[in-house]
Order: C-alpha cells, then structure tokens, then sequence
C-alpha cells in the first residue's frame, strides 16, 4: 500500500534544474491544506553496468546474431534522460563478441517529430568513443527516399521506417518507459514507430484514439485496449526481429529498472511497475493544481505535457500551474520562435480567439487527416475549460507575458495573485490544492474502478 495524503505548513520544494530546489511562495491558507504527491523512486539500481549485463544474461535476451549479421541499433532522443552512453559500450562489445563487425553496426536516434540531432547533439547522447567508431543517424523525417515501403497496418497506417533500421536484420531498441498521453506508455516499439519512421507514418499513428474521448484519456492505459499502441504493434509485425532494452527512471543518472527481452513483453512489464510508482492516488478534483517539470530537460514546449499528465486532477474552471525550469537554449526545441513570438504577440484577444477556435481547429484537421491533429486535441483540452499560468523565467523573458490563452510569469507573486484572482471569480474562497513537484514522472487519469493498480505515494 502507498503512504496516506498527509498535509503541512512546511514550504513546498520543488526540483529545479539539475541539482537546486524551488520554494513555493504559496499562501499561507492554501499551503496548510495542499496535498503533495511524490512518485515512488525507492529502490534504484546502484549498479547500473552489472544490472544491464545481468538483464541482457536472461534467456529472453538472447542475440541472435553472428558474422555477416547487420544490427540497427535505435536510442531515444535527447529529451529523455535514458541512460544511453552507458549502455551502448556494453551493448556493442556484446555484439562484436558474437562477431558483428563494427561497420555492420548503426545507431539512430528515434527522433519521430522533434527536432533533427546534429552532430555536437549526437555526441553527448551516444559518446565520443561511439560516435567516432560507428555510423549514427539522425532520421530526416521528410524524405521519402530515406526510408523503406513495409506496406499498410490493418489501421491504415502506411509503414515507411528508416532504411539502416528496417534493413537491418536485428533492431535492438534502448529506451525508457514514461506517462504518455496516446499511447499510455512511452517505449518499446515506439523508438520505431514514429521515432525512425516517415512523416506519413507518424501522422497516421498520432491520429489513433483521437476519437476515444478527450485527449490524454489513454493515459497510463493497458496496450491491448490502446489504439495507438495496437497500431504500432500491427506496425511491428511487417518488420523482422527486435530487441527491447528498457528502463524505468527517477532523475537523471537514477535507474529503478532494466529490462530485456521482446519489446511487447517487456513494455507490458515495466508498464506494470510504471503504474505502481508513478500514477497519483485517486482522489476528487482539485481547484488548484500545480505541476514542476522536473526531471524533463528544459523544453518549454515538452513541458506543456506535464500540465496534460495531470489535467484530470484539476476540476473544469479550476487552475492548473505548471512550473517550467527551462534553459534559454532550449525554448524552441520543439516549437519555432517565430511561431511563439507570433501567438505572444496576439495577446489576449488572440488567447481569446485560440481558446474558443482550438475546438473548431482540432475537429477541421482531424476530418483532413493532417498530422497536427493530435497536437490541436491536446492543447484544445488543456485550456478549452481551465485556466492555465506558468512560472518560466526565460520564456517569460523571451515572449512576454502571454502565450495565447496561457499567462506567463517571472514572478511567483503575481502568479499567485492571479491565480487567487481566477479562483475567486470561479466562487472558490478556499481552495483545495494539489502539488506534483516531479510532474514529468507522475501522472493523474481519468477517474478508474478502485480495482487498478496501486499509486504513487502521497506525503
């Protein structure tokens, strides 16, 4: 069983950067009631080189492959924390072992839809030593002629996977398994598809579950009643042998577990554990949530997830606050500044127009077919009913003090003042507030049968 909620007058502390904290500035009032939820990080692995080699030791794990064989060896990207660079040296002196040649071994990153990896980006994920002595691939998602016709799931997904990846004879994948709000679970086959698949494939596949009810309802879900996932299953079978190698994570540089085997057998297992750590206890909806970004890296835009992982914990006309600790190069990762200047610059009439047309917009693109669907469903679901503030300093300095509908905030006074200011217009004079101060790893669904697994702890 988890700890029980509990509630103090202490400060909230939450995670920010790489090593330092954040105090929440909270009201006095709110602080003594708020109910903070942890995840489960009991138990990492102390070491991390041992317990790879005993996974890749299990039966299931064995490496069907010898001289002449070519291995696609395919890591995700370096918005993860994924213990990449310690794994791969192990992983290919295993290989070589078994007489794979150096020049039959390649490396891609399973980009899918974020931004291309250069060449400094690509060093600091997979090494200097493995970058010098390998052929690594950043996948460009657009051309076509990069990438191998496998044919049609029976969903309608058009597989086009990465040349060096579906030529292969063995794919070994090494990812980890995190909240995802389609697919219910990152990992696994989805290093695949999308990460090294064509444009068409990865707008297909983002397009499963749509219609399943509001976005983020998949969340955290079983894969056999998921649709994105069972269409990146169908999408798996029109290719030939892989290998998961996968981790369940805390902060960087913290592994809870690592396993290897079949990527379905061993998705479905950490997905298990996932479950156990990481989702929230179930309890009503709260006015007041607040949300740190911690542990991913500071991605603003990769962040606005975090908020859509625990949405549902917050009450419709409630307010939902995510505190984003964001590197200044890193604000257009994944969304180009122009784009975002543009949205500041429409203030808050624009945040007016984009709050009642993203309804309007997701249903138009999602008739179309158009790849951005699953992106205008999840943004039309985060604001269409709440009011969203964040705390980002660099982004406020960048764009201002508005992104649409979202108020932006350099100071945690005025963010907690307009926040009291939205609660009292809502008729909420005493709020009840949750706090999630490593909201990358934790998550809240949809209300469930009491029968699921058992949640993260709360204290």
């Amino acid at each position: 069983m988890t700890a029980p909620s509990t509630e103090s007058d202490a400060p909230v502390a939450l995670p920010w950067g790489e090593a330092e904290t954040l105090t929440l500035d909270l009201p006095q009032a709110w602080r003594s009631t708020a109910e903070v939820v942890w995840p489960d990080l009991t138990g990492g692995i102390d070491d991390y080189p041992a317990a790879l080699e005993k996974a890749l030791n299990a039966p299931e794990a064995g490496l069907q492959v010898g001289p002449g064989s070519t291995v696609a060896i395919v890591v995700d990207d370096p918005s993860r924390w994924t213990p990449v660079r310690e794994a791969l040296p192990i992983i290919v002196r295993r290989l070589h072992e078994l007489g794979v040649r150096q020049e039959d071994v390649s490396i891609s990153v399973g980009v899918g839809r974020h931004h291309a990896v250069n060449a400094e980006a690509m060093r600091k994920r997979v090494g200097d030593a493995i970058a010098d002595a390998y052929s690594c691939h950043s996948p460009p998602v657009d051309d076509l002629s990069a990438y191998v016709d496998l044919g049609v799931t029976p969903e309608g997904v058009p597989v086009r996977v990465f040349r060096p990846v579906a030529k292969a004879d063995l794919r070994i994948l090494i990812g980890s398994v995190l909240p995802h709000l389609q697919a219910g679970f990152g990992g696994g086959y989805k290093l695949i598809f999308p990460g090294t698949s064509h444009r068409t494939t990865l707008g297909a596949l983002h397009r499963q579950g749509l219609s399943a009810g509001q976005a983020g309802r998949l969340l955290g879900g079983n894969a056999d009643q998921n649709p994105m996932r069972q269409a990146i299953r169908s999408a798996a079978r029109l290719l030939g042998p892989c290998l998961s190698i996968s981790h369940l994570l805390g902060a960087p540089g913290e592994v809870l577990h690592v396993a290897a085997g079949h990527p379905d057998a061993v998705q479905d297992q950490l997905a298990v554990e996932a479950r156990r750590r990481l989702r929230a206890p179930d309890a009503a909806p709260a006015d007041l949530v607040v949300a740190g970004n911690n542990p991913w890296p500071g991605d603003p835009m990769q962040s606005f997830k975090v908020l859509l992982q625990h949405r549902a914990a917050s009450r419709p006309g409630g307010v939902l606050v995510g505190f984003f600790w964001t590197e200044a190069d890193q604000i257009d990762r994944s969304f180009p500044m122009p784009a975002l200047r543009a949205i500041a610059a429409s203030g808050a009439v624009g945040g007016w127009v984009i709050r009642r047309g993203l309804a309007l917009a997701s249903d138009l693109v999602s008739a179309v077919g158009s790849p951005s669907a699953f992106m205008l469903r999840w943004a039309r679901e985060l604001v269409v009913d709440r009011t969203v503030l964040v705390f980002a300093p660099p982004l406020y300095d960048r764009i201002g003090p508005r992104l649409g509908p979202i108020r932006l905030f350099a100071d945690q006074g005025q963010l907690w003042q307009a926040a009291a200011d939205a609660l009292s217009r809502a008729g909420v004079d005493s709020p009840r507030v949750r706090v999630f101060p490593q909201g990358g790893l934790t998550y809240a669904p949809e209300p469930e049968p009491r029968t699921s697994p058992q949640p993260a702890s709360a204290v």
